[in-house]
């Protein structure tokens, strides 16, 4: 259990639960404050308004325990959602229950509550657990499938038939063998995976085909060009190029930014970013003025690729 979540439990379980007398009360004032739609409320109506919204609050808080007991629940459905990720949808589900729960029909708020909480779980689960959505329909069929899968492997010592998955589940067998076909998930090669008792991940498993070694020195040999090329540029454009492609501290700069810390019009700070660019390019591409002796001293495998 994370510290995030821990935290959040030691709070709630601070709040006093509800009464049924007070979860009446508490539904009714919600009710009273529901049916207000004037766009500028009297002063009674305001009243009202302040007193349903204090109770709608008291009435989220005193049931956070229930989304709790609901999300563990249905915990094990999932295989990406963290406990706080089904609490936080279970609270959504909550939310909406206290809006549209109606005292007058007798039954306890906890019970009517439940079906919310459980459905915005469920949904969270069917859409966000998935790296590949499923078709619509497929997560409730594969839902039934499981569980009759497992009483029926509990039971019989074998798993059930297609025929008898699909008949369950309410949908032809071409379905459900296309159902279970998309099931099959999409993996993250950044998974953890236990290889001779050390843990490491599916792309440390996977052979390299290209070779680390020289692309690294390619990307200096690139780096080094950058560098010299700069030395054959005016001092204007080398600070141009520099201050848009953050070459001093990583920060690049827009042409606004770079107009403000030259204190020139943004038009001429495009026009002399677009010069120091393309000079740029052709030094990379053709190397280096033949006029300039400092090119003897630079290696011609640095040119020729701009």
């Amino acid at each position: 259990m994370s510290d995030t979540l821990r935290d959040y439990l030691n709070q709630i379980g601070k709040i006093p639960l509800l009464t049924a007398a007070e979860e009446i009360e508490l539904g009714h004032a919600i009710k009273r404050m529901g049916e207000i739609c004037s766009d500028q409320p009297t002063k009674a109506e305001l009243r009202i308004i302040k007193i349903g919204k204090r109770a709608k609050q008291r009435m989220i808080q005193g049931n956070l325990r229930l989304v709790v007991g609901v999300a563990k629940k249905y915990k094990h459905l999932t295989n990406r959602l963290t406990m706080p990720d089904l609490v936080q949808e279970g609270n959504i589900g909550l939310i909406r229950a206290v809006e549209l729960f109606d005292p007058e029909r007798g039954y306890k708020f906890s019970t009517y509550a439940y079906w919310w909480i459980r459905q915005g779980i469920m949904r969270a689960i069917q859409i966000q657990d998935r790296i590949i959505k499923l078709p619509s329909g497929a997560s409730d069929a594969l839902r039934k499938a499981r569980f009759f899968t497992m009483d029926y492997n509990r039971l019989h010592g074998v798993n059930p038939s297609i025929e008898q998955c699909a008949e369950v589940a309410n949908v032809t067998p071409k379905a459900m063998k296309d159902y279970l076909a998309a099931s099959i998930d999409a993996g993250s090669l950044d998974a953890q995976v236990n290889s001779s008792g050390e843990a490491s991940t599916y792309i440390e498993l996977i052979a390299a085909q290209d070779d680390p070694v020289g692309d690294e020195l390619e990307q200096d040999t690139k780096i080094e060009a950058v560098h010299q090329a700069l030395s054959y540029m005016s001092a204007s454009s080398r600070q141009i190029i520099e201050l848009r492609h953050g070459l001093n501290d990583n920060n690049q700069r827009s042409i606004r930014e770079i107009a403000r810390t030259l204190n020139i019009a943004q038009d001429a700070t495009k026009r002399k970013v677009h010069i120091a660019e393309n000079e740029m390019k052709l030094i990379l591409r053709k190397g280096p003025p033949k006029k300039n002796q400092a090119q003897s001293s630079s290696s011609s495998l640095i040119w020729g690729w701009g």
